[in-house]
């Protein structure tokens, strides 16, 4: 009969043992990794989900957002018509020098003139050299020999401060347009026209006719 040797036993025994051992740590490795994958598979899922939630917000955000329309360009400017501007009616003094009645409307030429008083008729006066300050402090300038004509309007009455035989009329008197227009070329012409009027011009029309009174 033949008898094992202990030693064959026990190295039997540590290779099984060793075995085991290898078998249960890959069996532990294998379930430790099984655990790792799940987890990680899971944390994928959760992902998509997200994503997958997600994305149809923000594809509606997108979708709804106002799209501003492109700026409009501006017309180009055309070229406006012009406007007639009525001219401002103005009052001058002005020496008559010629009356036309020859046509349906009366006309007057007149020469346009300075009348200055106080320091300006003296300072004008003396530029002028004449006796400075003038005599009853008005000083008459006429430098400008340009002559001007205009109709006069119909039914116009006129200021004149001349009698009807050439004497003056310090407080004045109205006289038609056809009567004043009568005396100022009639025989007493020179007195009417002895002293200057201050006529308003209102687009190029005589519009009102006074005469100044000087002593």
């Amino acid at each position: 009969m033949t008898t094992k040797d202990p030693v064959t036993k026990t190295t039997l025994w540590v290779v099984v043992a060793v075995v085991l051992a290898l078998a249960v740590g890959a069996l532990a490795g294998w379930f430790a990794r099984s655990g790792e994958v799940r987890d990680l598979e899971d944390r994928i899922a959760a992902s998509e989900e997200e994503s997958a939630t997600d994305e149809p917000a923000t594809r509606a955000e997108t979708d709804t957002a106002p799209v501003e329309p492109p700026a409009e360009e501006e017309p180009a400017e055309e070229d406006e018509e012009p406007v007639d501007v009525p001219v401002a009616a103005e009052r001058v003094p002005a020496i008559i020098t010629a009356v036309d009645t020859s046509g349906s409307t009366v006309r007057l030429e007149v020469d346009y003139i300075q009348f200055l008083t106080g320091d300006e008729a003296a300072d004008a006066a003396t530029a002028h050299g004449d006796e400075s300050p003038p005599p009853n402090d008005y000083y008459i300038v006429n430098d400008n020999p340009a002559l001007r004509e205009f109709p006069v309007q119909e039914g116009v009455s006129v200021v004149t401060v001349v009698n009807d035989d050439g004497t003056s009329d310090p407080a004045g008197h109205t006289l038609t347009l056809d009567e004043w227009v009568d005396r100022i070329t009639g025989p007493n012409a020179d007195a009417f026209r002895s002293s200057f009027y201050w006529i308003t011009v209102s687009e190029a029309t005589i519009t009102t006719i006074e005469q100044q009174y000087l002593p």
